[in-house]
């Protein structure tokens, strides 16, 4: 009996490698394994673009389509006909595969939290509402990560280390540090070791060690010091200095996943202090009436509405 042509799941076991070994040798002999083998190897000198996968593996199946609209029936076929779809499957298959394997991506939702080890066993844990993304594929040759959002990054020592955000560029030996990106905002804290910042927009560039911080905010560079051992976020509880009270309300927003009307207050006054992550309450009292804000749903409980305190 010939598996390979009876059994749908013949051949991707034997692509994982996880045929028998009576089975890899009845399939060595067979007629059809020089075919399969040539298949084999040219999909794996396949090229797919890393940035469109989809359009990589749309391509593939069109290139399928084309073949089967343009062959001629009085056509004296070398090879049967089964080949190609089989050809069409396997290079498929080795594209999932190479997709799989060269780009990864992890991101979290609201009021989530990820802890993610990198190849070299560097750790970054990710906070709400953020996305890393990096090609596992060429980790040993170029370690660099790209983020949005907030994340912490203890890196293990080796080649250059780079964390490539749309406001700048982190770029490390091995350290521990704590990143928040978002548009208008870029925020590096270094808790451990040294790092260079790169700013894209101002061509600004800072060294910072222990316990220096760095921000941007609308193109202004500000630069203090600090006394956490760790960002207060992994211990549920959000930590700001100085820091823009949009930034705060984004933090809180992606934490509760609630929505703010802030039309009615100015929300480019400074904010230093903190607010817990285990009650929406809590943490808005704690935010908002030291800065003599008032808050309050609207009547579809959708959006929490600030304005001034009155007296």
């Amino acid at each position: 009996m010939n598996n390979h042509l009876t059994d749908d799941t013949f051949l991707a076991r034997w692509v994982s490698g996880e045929l028998t070994p009576n089975e890899l040798e009845a399939f060595k002999k067979s007629k059809e394994y020089p075919i399969y083998k040539k298949i084999i190897n040219a999909s794996q000198l396949l090229e797919v673009s890393t940035y469109n996968k989809q359009e990589g593996f749309n391509k593939i199946l069109q290139e399928r389509v084309d073949y089967v609209q343009l062959a001629k029936p009085k056509v004296i076929k070398l090879v049967p006909n089964w080949t190609y779809a089989v050809a069409a499957s396997i290079v498929i298959m080795f594209g999932i595969f190479y997709f799989a394997s060269n780009e990864t991506h992890y991101e979290t939702n609201f009021s989530e939290q990820l802890a993610v080890t990198l190849p070299d066993f560097s750790k970054v844990q990710l906070n709400s509402n953020s996305q890393l993304d990096f090609k596992s594929r060429q980790w040993e040759n170029n370690r660099e990560v790209i983020l949005n959002g907030e994340a912490f990054f203890d890196v293990e020592k080796g080649t250059s280390f780079k964390v490539m955000t749309s406001e700048g560029i982190i770029e490390v030996l091995g350290t521990e540090f704590n990143i928040t990106v978002r548009n208008d905002y870029f925020e590096v804290q270094c808790f451990e070791g040294k790092v260079k910042v790169i700013s894209s927009d101002t061509d600004y560039e800072a060294i910072l060690t222990q316990g220096e911080a760095f921000r941007i905010v609308n193109n202004n560079t500000e630069v203090w010091d600090f006394i956490l051992d760790e960002p207060s976020w992994l211990k549920g509880e959000s930590t700001f200095n100085k820091t823009p009270l949009s930034q705060v309300i984004i933090s809180l927003e992606n934490q509760f996943n609630v929505s703010f009307d802030k039309s009615n207050i100015d929300t480019t006054k400074r904010f230093t202090g903190s607010f817990t992550h285990s009650s929406l309450k809590l943490a808005l009292k704690t935010v908002f009436i030291p800065m003599e804000i008032s808050f309050k749903p609207n009547k579809e409980n959708t959006k929490i509405i600030l304005g001034p305190i009155k007296y």
